[in-house]
């Protein structure tokens, strides 16, 4: 029984780490900042909901239009970066607070984002 109990065990254990919303914002934060697009897709659920403050309404993706989107994004902005200034955590919510550069003009921008499943579903952003 032992030895079926470790391995069980730790298959479990690694499917809960690699479900962690933590790890998997962060996989999506660092391939936004490399401009790589099908690693930044990966991150996401099949559709995905986006909310721009104080807009109530989402505009809803599937992952080609997020590979529209932000190829477009990465070819205009090559220089794009966004830097991590704060993060907090809380159940299956991971809230980055973000510096945004290489767009010509600089700002701060709050993204809160909501993982279901190991991908991120919903995503708000306050700027």
């Amino acid at each position: 029984m032992k030895s079926l109990f470790l391995p069980v065990f730790f298959l479990l254990s690694w499917k809960a780490f690699a479900q962690n919303p933590e790890k998997i914002v962060q996989q999506q934060l660092d391939a936004y900042n490399r401009q790589d697009l099908k690693a930044f897709v990966e991150t996401y659920s099949d559709t995905v909901e986006i909310y721009s403050f104080p807009n109530a309404k989402p505009r809803v993706l599937t992952k080609k239009d997020l590979e529209n989107d932000y190829g477009s994004l990465f070819k205009k902005f090559p220089q794009n970066f966004a830097a991590l200034h704060g993060r907090i955590i809380q159940g299956n919510y991971v809230i980055d607070k973000e510096y945004i550069t290489g767009r010509g003009q600089e700002f701060s921008a709050t993204a809160i984002y909501l993982v279901e499943k190991g991908l991120i579903r919903k995503v708000w952003f306050l700027r």
